[in-house]
């Protein structure tokens, strides 16, 4: 009974560190009440399957050093599961500032913090994609699959985690950038062409003139390459399960 109650309350934790991380439920309209019976059902039935490292203590500062080590190993899981959503919010705010959109923010009611149009519409577009791919399901069975690689008491952060999530931080701008770069390269013409204008007319306003222009002609191509984005997410959600074992196993020592 002891040990059973040992190992829901271990998954309980990475659980509800997880699920505070991921965007789903990370929300401030979630309330902590939902996330955290949310994590306690999901605690009771992984907890059949939770393993704990040998070296692990039952004293009370074993336990201690237990909870804080599936806290770090949630936060680090959902925060590996978020970088979908962190190379959305950077391309929206890329296309924001290229467009000159950067100072027209809107209120996200799901965040409650203020954000700019494009990023708003890509992380609602991320949110979408994640659920008709069914990729929260595979999430979980990832979540579920990490307890194989990375038993409880064993998550450490070493040289390979901090280079992973480089790389994974690497990746997020290089996904973003591949999004916005039809956005740069409208805005990057159009500033040209006016600077351009600008020699040929001197008395005309360069800045005011192309301001509305470059407006009309980046929503434009944001529009139209909107699937294009999509496909670019799609891509990067799919490979997120297994970026959480991956990570998982680096946590927990292996190669």
């Amino acid at each position: 009974m002891e040990d059973s109650l040992q190992s829901w309350l271990l998954a309980f934790i990475r659980s509800g560190a997880f699920l505070t991380v991921l965007p789903l439920f990370s929300g401030s309209g979630v309330p902590v009440q939902v996330r955290l019976g949310l994590a306690a059902m999901l605690g009771l039935l992984i907890a059949p399957g939770v393993t704990v490292a040998p070296l692990a203590s039952t004293h009370l500062s074993g336990l201690i050093g237990l909870c804080a080590q599936e806290t770090l190993s949630g936060v680090t899981l959902g925060f590996i599961g978020r970088m979908a959503f962190y190379s959305a919010d950077f391309a929206g705010r890329l296309i924001a500032n290229e467009l000159g959109l950067s100072l027209a923010s809107l209120f996200d009611p799901f965040t409650q913090t203020n954000n700019q149009a494009p990023g708003m519409i890509l992380f609602w577009m991320t949110m979408l994609l994640m659920l008709s791919l069914d990729m929260h399901h595979w999430l979980l069975a990832a979540f579920q699959q990490s307890y194989f690689v990375l038993p409880a008491g064993s998550a450490w952060i070493n040289a390979a985690t901090v280079q992973n999530i480089i790389d994974q931080t690497g990746r997020v701008l290089v996904v973003g950038l591949r999004m916005t770069a039809p956005m740069i390269a409208v805005s990057f013409i159009i500033v040209l062409v006016f600077a351009m204008l600008g020699r040929a007319v001197p008395q005309m306003n360069v800045f005011s003139e192309s301001f509305a222009v470059r407006i009309l002609g980046g929503l434009s191509v944001f529009a139209f390459t909107l699937s294009i984005m999509a496909e670019h997410l799609a891509n990067y959600l799919r490979r997120i399960p297994e970026d959480l074992l991956r990570i998982g196993q680096l946590m927990a020592g292996g190669a």
